[in-house]
């Protein structure tokens, strides 16, 4: 009796693959400047999007973060605080993580921390990066709320 279903198990593990091994998921991080708007004295030094979180994609978590922050003289991103995350604090926890990874560079002499407001955008897609790019586009025009 063992051997028939220990046979029966085995067929079965074989004969269907997970699902979750053939299935390809896309990501999609973006990121708004909110404040300020214009003359900003600090930049970012790289604008390029970010990497998509892998703990997120695992997840297949998707969604959206506002965060406020002061860039100091050093360069680095401070006094991270979310204003929202939606749809969980997860999503926030790897937004900070990003941000405060970033470096920035000023043209004048700084002289007091300068604040900046962003919001990052999580997407996530299972047909292609195209149209998952497509969709984090829709996505962004949407309130974060």
């Amino acid at each position: 009796m063992r051997l028939l279903v220990l046979a029966v198990l085995l067929s079965v593990v074989v004969s269907h693959p997970s699902e979750a091994k053939r299935m390809n998921i896309y990501g999609e991080t973006l990121v708004t400047d909110i404040t300020p708007e214009s003359g900003a004295m600090w930049t970012r030094v790289n604008h390029q999007a970010p990497l998509y979180p892998i703990e997120l994609a695992k997840a297949r978590m998707a969604g959206c973060t506002v965060l406020s922050f002061d860039v100091v003289e050093s360069g680095k991103a401070e006094n991270i605080q979310t204003v929202i995350s939606i749809p969980h604090t997860k999503i926030s926890r790897h937004a900070k993580s990003i941000v405060s990874q970033w470096q920035w560079q000023t043209d004048q002499t700084p002289t007091a921390k300068e604040s900046h407001t962003v919001r990052l955008d999580f997407c996530l897609g299972l047909e292609s990066t195209e149209k998952t790019q497509q969709a984090c586009a829709k996505q962004v025009q949407l309130p974060c709320e």
